[in-house]
Order: structure tokens, then sequence, then C-alpha cells
């Protein structure tokens, strides 16, 4: 049974805490790894070689910091401190790297949450392969050790592992490279790079359990009927966003052997999904600059593998609410039927909704002023 530490802030699972301690303990172990923190869009990098030599010191808090440890490396005294509490999930991410020309980097990034669980996006620190070329031709036994860490892990633990490759690599020259890599290091024979994703990541989940299509059709029916919300659909340098008052109905729509489901009138704004990838759904509420820094609703379809959402790597598609206040106050004909939505579902297994979604939901039930101040604080 899962163990679960309540605090005033956010709840700590020390299981998933104990799972990232071993992740990151066996990634520290390896040979030829460097330990990254920061963002350069942000405007650099630290970074820790550990040679071999990295350990976590054991927990000295409970509560809120339950997961916090020391990162130490022998004969060193520079270190670092990390919050495994916080982070929701390890993405193996193949992605161009300024280091190395522009060239792939196979990274396990550790992905941070706020305090009330809603997922930034955002590496909280990374293990990268520090030379994983030598001179111009690949270190192939490094990326197979790397992708066997991968495999290891995902079979633990599938709902908190993800292979994400960067979006670019699938139209550009690099794609065949990187196909060949795919093919070699899993003595397979893949005819292109996206169904060698497909294939590799069949492991992955979002949930312990996929939905049936028909259940997951009619949440999004009712999705759909919100007033004041948007269908978003959000990919590397592009976001798509349809208004629901505009979108007419769920169609299932075949062309040839092809089957996918076309969200909006044929003779009107509309897109086409693959609701049968969808293998959970997740009602969130967290604070958001375009909302003033206000609680932004949303309700995420998950899928398993990473998918282009540079925002949330499982997020194919959401619905958002697009003006849930009015002068500084929450709009409870527009929020309202959100909670009402995961009410409807939530009995079901592959439904669940992040902490801050859950304090927003009781303090609506205990009163309109205490959420105003809750979201705002």
């Amino acid at each position: 049974m899962t163990n679960w530490i309540q605090s005033a802030d956010n709840t700590i699972d020390i299981d998933r805490v104990s799972f990232f301690e071993t992740a990151l303990t066996d990634l520290l172990n390896s040979e030829g790894i460097t330990l990254t923190c920061g963002q350069w869009d942000k405007g650099g990098i630290m970074e820790l070689i550990p040679n071999g030599k990295a350990r976590l010191l054991s927990s000295k808090y409970t509560g809120k910091f339950a997961g916090v440890r020391e990162l130490r490396i022998d004969g060193v005294d520079h270190h670092a401190h990390v919050d495994l509490g916080r982070i929701h999930s390890v993405e193996f991410r193949i992605t161009p790297s300024v280091c190395l020309g522009f060239r792939p980097s196979f990274e396990a990034c550790f992905m941070s949450q706020q305090s009330c669980g809603s997922r930034t996006g955002v590496s909280a620190f990374s293990i990268m392969l520090s030379n994983p070329y030598k001179g111009s031709t690949l270190c192939i036994d490094s990326v197979k050790k790397w992708y066997q860490q991968y495999k290891v892990l995902v079979s633990k633990q599938p709902d908190a592992i993800r292979l994400v490759i960067d979006p670019q690599f699938f139209i550009f020259d690099e794609s065949k490279k990187l196909l060949d890599l795919m093919n070699d290091i899993t003595d397979s024979k893949f005819e292109n790079l996206r169904s060698a994703v497909k294939t590799i990541t069949k492991n992955e989940t979002s949930s312990t359990h996929k939905t049936e299509l028909p259940v997951c059709k009619n949440i999004i029916e009712d999705a759909i009927s919100l007033n004041g919300a948007s269908l978003v659909i959000f990919r590397d340098r592009t976001l798509v966003e349809f208004k629901t008052e505009e979108l007419e109905g769920l169609y299932e729509y075949r062309e040839g052997p092809y089957v996918s489901w076309q969200i909006g009138h044929q003779e009107s704004h509309h897109c086409h999904l693959d609701l049968s990838a969808v293998t959970s759904v997740e009602f969130s509420a967290e604070p958001v600059s375009c909302q003033g820094g206000r609680l932004n609703y949303t309700v995420w379809f998950l899928v398993p593998g990473g998918c282009g959402n540079t925002f949330r790597s499982d997020g194919y598609f959401s619905f958002t609410l697009n003006r849930p206040y009015k002068n500084n106050l929450p709009r409870l004909e527009i929020i309202n039927p959100v909670f009402e939505l995961y009410k409807k579902y939530q009995s079901n297994s592959w439904v669940t909704a992040d902490q801050g979604f859950l304090s927003a939901m009781a303090s609506f039930a205990s009163s309109t002023n205490s959420l105003y101040q809750g979201a705002n604080g």
C-alpha cells in the first residue's frame, strides 16, 4: 500500500520518492555522466561530474520536505540538494545539445511539479551522457547502457518514465541517423522513427488502466459542452485552440483503413484525434500568468510516451477555461461545471485530479471567498 505523508501544502508519496531515489542513485553510479541543473533559456547551466563516485545522503526531514536529499561526490566539496518529492516523472530525452554541436544528446531529466501537484514542464535536474561521441562517431555502447536504464525503470514504474525524442528529429536529416541508432540499440528493424518510438514506448502508461473508447468518448463530449472553454493542442512551437462554443459534436471518421475521431463539424472548425491512444484523464488547477497568477482549470487527456507537448510530455490535448474570473472574482457559472464533470467521472480508475484541483474544489464547497483567497495566495 502506498505510504502517504500529508502536509499543509502538498502530499508526498514516499514510495514514489523511494523509486526516484533508486533511479537517481543508479544513474549517478554510471561512468561518463554529468549532473546538470538550470536551463539555457534562463541564462546558465551548472554541471557536476560524479565520475561514478556520487551518493545520496539519507533523508533528514519529514512532512512536505521528506523528499529532500543531499547529493555528495566523494573528494569534492561542491554538492547539490534535490527534492525528490517534487519530481513527477523521469524523461529520457534525445535532444539537440549546444555542447555537442547540436547533435543529439542523451539525458534523463527529472521533471518537477509545483507543491499543488501541477506539472511545470521543467526539468529540476538531469543526468546526461558526458561524451556520447568520440570525434564524429557515436559511442553505441554508452547509448545502449543509457537505453537499458530506461527499460529497467519503465518496467518498474511505467507511469513515471517517458522516452521523448525532440520533434525536430522527425523531419530533419538527423532522423535517418537516429533511426539507425534505435535499430542498433534495440536490435530491431524499424521502418521509420515514429514506428520505433511507438514500439519502444508501448510499456509506458499514464495510468494503471487503459480507458475503453466509449468512456473516453463520453467524457470528451461532456468537455465539449463546457462554456467559456477551449480545446487546446500544444506542440513544439505550435498551439492550436478551438473555442468549445464553436465546436459541434464528436464524430468517428474513416478514410480507407484509417480511423480517427473528429471533434467539430466537417463544414466548420474541427480536428482529428486518435482517442484510442488516451489512457488517462487528469483534472488540474494551477496558478498561471495568463490568469494574473490565479488558478487555471484544465482537463488533460494523456497518452503513454512523449507526444511533442513541450509543457507536458504526455499531454495529448486538453480542455481549459478561458476566462474563469470577472472583476477579480471567480465566475461560478464557468468553474462549477468543471467540478461537476470531475464528480461525474471520478469513480473511474483512469480519472485523477491533482492537489491544486482538489483543494480548489474543497474551497468552493466551503465558500467562494476562501477559493478566491487561495487562488491569489
